[in-house]
Order: C-alpha cells, then sequence, then structure tokens
C-alpha cells in the first residue's frame, strides 16, 4: 500500500510538471505572459507587449515630462534615450547600469559617455524589476523620470496596460556566490547566498514619525506590487525648503511625496502603511539594484541604507568574478523550484 501511494504520488507530480511545461509552451506561444509567472520562475526574457506614453511632473525640475515605454528585443537590457536632444541616438542614449551611475545625492541618475544623464530612475527601474521586465526602451523628453505619486505603482499599472511579452531568448540571472557587504559611517548593505530573491531593509530616523522601521519581501510571485510599489518617497519640511532655495525639488507636493514637519506627517491622508518609510526604502534598493543588468537569486540586505551605498555594493559585487555567477534561469531555479513541489508533496 505504501509503495503503491508512493508510485501515484510520482504519477500525479510528473503530470503536474509536464502540464506546467506545456502551459509555459502555450504562454510563450501566444508570446502573453502574467507578471505572476515573469516575478518568479518564469524562464524567458520578457518585454512589453505594445508602446504606451504618458505625461508626469519631474520632482527636481517641476517640468511636465513625456514619456514613451516601447518593447525591446532579446538581451536589449533597459536603455533610456533623451528625446528632446538633437543628437544622434547613440549619443543621446543611456543603458541603465551600475557602472553608468554618475550622481546619487537626491536620486539615482545614469550618465553616458557624451554627458547626457537622465535622473530620478529608481521608482521606474522598481518596476520593472518587480514585474519582471527584461528589455525595454524608455524614450523621455527632459532629464528626469516623472516622480507621478511618488512611488512605483502608477508605472507598474502602465506595464499591466502594456501587457507583457515573452521572447524567444532565455533569462540570465545573477547567482550571489559568496558573502558581499560595505560599510559607510553608520549604514551597511550586503548581498548572500539564497535560492530567493529576496530584499530586506531597516531605518533608523531621529523623529518620531519615522523611527525606526523594517521591511522585507521576496520578488517572486508578484509580491512586490502588493506589498511596496504603492510606498512613496517621503522628506523633511527643513530638507525641502532649503532644497527649493537651491532650485530643486520644484515638482514636489503633498501629492508626490510624504512630508515630515518636526515630527508629524502634514499629507492629510496620512500613511499608506504603518511602515510605508521602511517599505518605500525596499522599493528605492529593488530598483537600485536592478542596475545590475540581472535579477538576482540571492538575498540583499540594507541597513539605513540609500542609492550612493546600494550602488557602492554593486560595484563591490562586480570587482571579482568569485562572487557571483551568470546562468540561465531554466538551469538552475526553475528545475529546483520544480524539486521542491516534488519533495514538498512527498513529504505531506
Amino acid at each position: 500500500m505504501f509503495n503503491s501511494n508512493h508510485n501515484y504520488c510520482y504519477e500525479f507530480i510528473d503530470k503536474f510538471l509536464k502540464l506546467e511545461n506545456n502551459l509555459i509552451e502555450d504562454i510563450c506561444m501566444n508570446n502573453l505572459v502574467s507578471p505572476l509567472i515573469t516575478s518568479g520562475n518564469h524562464p524567458w526574457q520578457t518585454t512589453i507587449s505594445k508602446s504606451k506614453s504618458f505625461n508626469g511632473i519631474g520632482l527636481h525640475s517641476g517640468s511636465l515630462i513625456k514619456v514613451t515605454l516601447k518593447p525591446g528585443k532579446e538581451n536589449t537590457g533597459i536603455i533610456f534615450i533623451r528625446t528632446d536632444i538633437d543628437k544622434k541616438i547613440k549619443e543621446r542614449s543611456i543603458r541603465a547600469l551600475y557602472s553608468n551611475v554618475s550622481d546619487t545625492s537626491l536620486c539615482t541618475t545614469i550618465e553616458n559617455e557624451y554627458g547626457i544623464k537622465v535622473s530620478t530612475i529608481e521608482h521606474l527601474m522598481a518596476a520593472f524589476n518587480g514585474t519582471g521586465i527584461d528589455n525595454i526602451i524608455i524614450e523621455l523628453n527632459g532629464p528626469e523620470v516623472p516622480i507621478m505619486d511618488g512611488s512605483s505603482l502608477p508605472f507598474i499599472e502602465i506595464i499591466e496596460d502594456c501587457g507583457i511579452k515573452s521572447l524567444k531568448e532565455k533569462r540570465k540571472i545573477l547567482k550571489i556566490l559568496k558573502k558581499i557587504e560595505v560599510t559607510v559611517d553608520n549604514k551597511y548593505c550586503s548581498f548572500t547566498r539564497s535560492k530567493d530573491q529576496k530584499f530586506s531593509v531597516e531605518i533608523d530616523f531621529d523623529n518620531e514619525a519615522v523611527g525606526k522601521q523594517s521591511a522585507s519581501i521576496s520578488l517572486a510571485r508578484y509580491n512586490f506590487k502588493n506589498f511596496a510599489s504603492n510606498a512613496r518617497t517621503f522628506g523633511f519640511m527643513k530638507d525641502v525648503e532649503y532644497m527649493r532655495s537651491q532650485g530643486l525639488a520644484l515638482g514636489g507636493s503633498i501629492d508626490n511625496c510624504i512630508i515630515v514637519d518636526n515630527n508629524e506627517i502634514i499629507n492629510p491622508e496620512g500613511l499608506r502603511h504603518k511602515n510605508e518609510f521602511s517599505r518605500h526604502k525596499l522599493l528605492d534598493a529593488v530598483g537600485d539594484i536592478y542596475t545590475s543588468g540581472y535579477r538576482i537569486e540571492g538575498s540583499y540586505q540594507g541597513l539605513r541604507c540609500g542609492h550612493y551605498i546600494n550602488n557602492l555594493l554593486l560595484h563591490e559585487l562586480f570587482k571579482s568574478n568569485e562572487n557571483y555567477e551568470i546562468v540561465e534561469y531554466s538551469d538552475t531555479s526553475y528545475q529546483e523550484f520544480n524539486r521542491s513541489i516534488e519533495s514538498n508533496y512527498l513529504a505531506s
């Protein structure tokens, strides 16, 4: 009886895995695929299925900026193109890579070899990472990505409206092979080995409205959208006043930023989450770390982290090939995921 039950289990699992593989093949043939799949163990590269344009205010310039998202071919990666500059397309294109990050003082800014920049990319990058977009072209007619409501959710909704399409090339991921860590003053962040795609952050502000809080998430199964994507950026009134005196934060308002004045939140609607501040720091990390050029199989941990130390961590990671391995997704996590289904079922 025991052996026959186990034989039945193996037959069931075999049928289940064949059904899952056939489903993935059908999805790929029809191109369209759900972010529930692409954000997790999907073995194929992705892009959006159609182009879409939208407008928004630049946080620092205060200018209205038009953005157009366009599908990218296999192995394109994520490329920003300035349409307001009269130069050859090569000279106004910037790859969203950690090595192109030129400034992290107020946001993440990338710059190409010709001095062309795009700033405030982190919320859009987080949306790409959270939905599992591997290849995409972003055209914009200004120097910064619009702030929208201060979170990634508007970008995710635009991506969902475009639809996500599978491509014919296998997805490559970056596997963390050993612990990598960096410390700057009281700030710390690290990568460690893990089968997951996990992000954990902890913040500690000397302010009663913010205080000490933490947030943690796995990017698989589209967790990012509901957990962290709507967490808004935040700032302190004294800093906002200074930045505006310097010609910065001209597009900032309580419509796109949580403002803390002394120890009070002045936004009438309050917070979207009790720990919205730490969730937004997690959102920033998800976006910043995606400038690695890959989805990462490993665990990220940040303490009082920010754009500068996130970029520093990536530079430390890529210092040695012994720190990481680039592999096709189907060769590692996808099969391990299937094996975990089998072992968990038999153990139950």
